[in-house]
């Protein structure tokens, strides 16, 4: 089997699609554009015998693209892309000689479908590309106007498929970069060029209405889950009063068998009602000397891995602390931080009020979180 180099292209400056990031950052399921395909690669590693993904971007989100692939067990090498798309594929083409062939493909394309990469990828001609068909009338303008023929016209996509044989010709081609709208217009004339035609909605991010719509196909089908839950701790002299993995100064700490985090409690147990699981005391008892004083992170990552276990993620928390002292004004921030550290959610607010010295809370007897928690199924 061929050995064969992914070249993801995402260098362009995405200034049509009129957001506030660039497009390939921009996170649906929060998850970044580009991920979407990155991960189709990966998971067809050994079936297309895929040697490595370079990453073709711009030279402002190499540092973030770096972040982002540090969590996949692939050998990925990111490089600086060119002043035009034709450009950025010679840099890649360059550092790909000690493989049989290569694949392109704009990382703007989140919907490619793992069957289609994979047929393209076992390609037994020399060059080939995805496609669909012409449904519209095409009409061609010159002094007089043509209507062309549509069923002879394909709509060309990627990825495309070029075997080593054609790597001097991307390299040094006899038409002007500005040109070049994809590299098997340099073949035409030389070889019969493979269409496979796709088995999915293959759409290019372009506008900000493209991406609207692709946010709209890879969520609409979702199952979601919400949970809900209330925690109070009492206070108690002589412990730490710990909230949201921060230690907070203070007189007087909190009761509990651990280290009474009533924050990190009420998320673990809003987290494990969203998946029907039951309650914080069933799966980790306050009688169980193993959790005696334990840093109270352990049962947020705990009941995380049962969210991942059952393909869910989070996309959002809502969390609100009742206290009348001390002063959180400070410390939300961090808290915030913490989790999203933890959960790997962008999505989570925390907020904080007093119930104006009235019950248990407002007499300053103790704290109580309330959290709602919103997971999707992946």
């Amino acid at each position: 089997m061929k050995k064969i180099n992914a070249i993801l292209l995402m260098a362009g400056s995405s200034t049509r699609a009129n957001l506030p990031c660039n497009k390939i950052m921009y996170k649906i399921n929060q998850k970044p554009l580009f991920c979407y395909s990155l991960e189709k690669l990966i998971t067809l590693k050994e079936e297309i015998n895929l040697n490595k993904i370079i990453i073709v971007t711009n030279k402002e989100l190499i540092e973030e693209t770096n972040d982002i692939i540090n969590q996949y067990n692939m050998d990925i090498e990111i490089i600086t892309g060119g002043k035009t798309r034709t450009e950025s594929v010679r840099n890649a083409v360059k550092i790909s000689k000690d493989v049989d062939a290569v694949i392109i493909h704009d990382a703007a394309r989140p919907l490619t479908n793992i069957e289609d990469i994979k047929n393209i990828s076992l390609n037994t001609n020399k060059v080939g590309t995805l496609y669909h068909k012409v449904t519209d009338t095409i009409k061609q303008k010159d002094i007089m106007t043509t209507t062309l023929d549509r069923s002879s016209l394909y709509a060309v996509t990627t990825p495309q498929y070029f075997d080593k044989e054609l790597f001097e010709t991307i390299l040094n081609p006899v038409i002007d970069d500005e040109y070049i709208t994809d590299e098997t217009m340099l073949f035409e004339d030389m070889y019969k060029i493979e269409y496979f035609e796709e088995t999915s909605t293959n759409i290019k991010a372009t506008t900000k209405e493209d991406i609207e719509y692709i946010t709209y196909l890879l969520t609409h089908n979702k199952e979601y889950k919400i949970g809900h839950s209330f925690d109070f701790h009492p206070f108690e002299e002589n412990r730490k009063l710990i909230l949201g993995g921060i230690d907070i100064p203070s007189p007087f700490g909190l009761k509990g068998h651990s280290d009474a985090d009533v924050v990190y409690h009420s998320v673990s147990e809003a987290i494990l009602g969203a998946l029907s699981q039951g309650d914080l005391g069933t799966h980790y008892p306050d009688n169980d000397n193993k959790y005696l004083n334990i840093d109270s992170s352990y049962f947020v990552k705990d009941v995380n891995s049962k969210l991942i276990n059952e393909n869910y993620r989070i996309v959002n928390i809502d969390i609100i602390i009742y206290l009348e002292k001390p002063s959180l004004k400070n410390y939300k921030k961090q808290i915030v931080n913490n989790l999203k550290k933890i959960l790997d959610c962008e999505y989570i607010n925390v907020k904080a009020t007093t119930l104006e010295k009235q019950g248990l809370i407002g007499t300053n007897q103790g704290i109580g979180v309330e959290s709602v928690v919103l997971i999707q199924k992946i």
